[in-house]
């Protein structure tokens, strides 16, 4: 937490001392405008934290949001290009065994400008991506042992809504009505609802429960659940028809009581760190027909990696798609190789969204677009 802290005035001392305090050919005015812009910019958290709220939960509102994280990720982009720079220049140095010469001069104004240019296109760029309505995907799938009363069953995927300050309530009342304009059979959410309490997300949680399907909605817990207050929110959204198979499971079954398939669940792998259960595969199967398929629900898709026996169909958020290329593969790292998109693991499909919206903590996306899934079962 203490690295978390320092690392925002590290990166603002860098830009400071090795981007801008080398441009000598500006004007004093200028070189202190560059730097009080990506210095300061530089320090996001802290704006979260005068304003009320904290990296988790940031109480900026959209437009003072998109602003300052334009500033933010533009600072962190320069800060790369720099650290890039230096690194090219020392190679540079020890291949032509002279200190004298550089690659990338520092004190270049024309290569600065270019290193600007490129920073504030890729930060304002991802921003803008980042905050955009989610691209609708469509996937059809083939189930093995799917009963003929089941072939055409149509779910939506949502998951990593996010709401927070940023969002508005236009935002998710366009998630429900494209939702509910594709009649789906069922509606399933992979966790990572929200991000804040009760009382000040109400206004557009409470949103969802307009959601429509004719067998139900289901929903597994996220990481971001806990640390927003996790039962409350569970009671919450129970209360207005979202239904959590949090290590649980249930047959979904048609009017005249067949069944169609199996749908299971299982808490977040976070929940042990604040008291609660961990994942149990063996509890979320216990009550299931053996005759039908199963589709299961997890927030964070290395869980998948298990269920390569009992799943069919297993569905998944947490990754937001790697956010961007590079960041991307060390995400797929850290989830068993699962970032994004369609995945097939023996018997086991499994589908990895991108998230239906974006934290606000990293509200950053270049090519991993947020997506509306819908899933076509045959």
């Amino acid at each position: 937490m203490l690295a978390f802290l320092i690392y925002p005035f590290v990166q603002a001392l860098l830009i400071i001392l090795f981007f801008v305090l080398p441009l000598k050919k500006l004007s004093k005015t200028v070189r202190i405008v560059l730097a009080l812009l990506f210095g300061i910019g530089s320090l996001k958290i802290y704006f979260y934290l005068f304003t009320g709220g904290t990296f988790m939960d940031p109480k900026l509102t959209r437009y003072p949001a998109i602003i300052s994280d334009c500033i933010y990720f533009s600072a962190i982009f320069l800060c790369i290009l720099t650290l890039l720079r230096m690194i090219l220049n020392g190679i540079f140095k020890l291949v032509r065994l002279n200190i004298h010469r550089y690659l990338i001069p520092a004190f270049s104004t024309r290569y600065a400008a270019v290193m600007m240019v490129i920073s504030c296109f890729l930060g304002i760029t991802g921003v803008i991506n980042g905050f955009a309505p989610p691209e609708d995907i469509t996937y059809n799938l083939k189930i093995n042992n799917l009963p003929k009363e089941a072939q055409g069953f149509k779910l939506i995927h949502l998951a990593d809504l996010h709401i927070s300050a940023p969002t508005t309530e236009s935002e998710i009342e366009d998630i429900v009505k494209r939702t509910n304009a594709e009649d789906p059979d069922l509606i399933v959410i992979t966790g990572d609802f929200i991000d804040g309490d009760i009382a000040y997300l109400d206004h557009m949680t409470k949103i969802l429960f307009k959601l429509k399907a004719k067998y139900g909605i289901y929903a597994v817990s996220g990481n971001h659940e806990f640390y927003s207050g996790y039962t409350e929110w569970l009671n919450y959204f129970s209360r207005g028809g979202i239904k959590f198979l949090e290590n649980d499971g249930t047959v979904i079954t048609d009017d005249n009581g067949a069944p169609l398939l199996n749908l299971c669940g299982l808490i977040d792998l976070s929940a042990p760190r604040y008291g609660f259960a961990s994942p149990d595969i063996k509890k979320a199967i216990e009550d299931i027909n053996s005759s039908v398929p199963t589709v299961f629900l997890i927030h964070q898709p290395k869980i998948a990696l298990k269920l390569k026996e009992i799943s069919a169909l297993t569905l998944a958020g947490h990754t937001h798609g790697g956010l961007m290329p590079g960041l991307k593969q060390i995400v797929a790292a850290a989830n068993g190789g699962l970032v994004s998109g369609y995945y097939r693991l023996d018997n086991e499909q499994v589908i990895v969204t991108n998230g239906t919206r974006i934290w606000a903590g990293v509200p950053l996306r270049l090519n991993t677009p947020s997506q509306l899934i819908k899933i076509v079962l045959n």
